[in-house]
C-alpha cells in the first residue's frame, strides 16, 4: 500500500501557509516528508498532526 501524501504547493495551500513557510518547517523537521517518484510530498496525516501542535492552548477555565 502506498502512502497517502500531497505536494509542497498543496501542503502549503492546505495549511493556510506561504510555500516559504511551509519549506522553513519542513527543514526544521516541524513536518516530516518523503520522496515519491523523485518528488518531496508530505504525507497528509503529517498535516493533521502540525496543524494540532501548532493551535494555541487557551487559558480558559470553566
Amino acid at each position: 500500500m502506498r502512502m497517502q501524501g500531497v505536494s509542497l504547493a498543496e501542503a502549503a495551500r492546505r495549511l493556510g501557509v506561504s510555500q516559504s513557510t511551509l519549506y522553513v518547517a519542513v527543514q526544521k523537521g516541524q513536518i516530516p516528508t518523503f520522496r515519491r517518484d523523485g518528488r518531496t510530498v508530505v504525507a497528509t496525516g503529517a498535516l493533521t498532526e502540525y496543524q494540532i501542535r501548532q493551535r494555541p492552548i487557551s487559558d480558559y477555565r470553566l
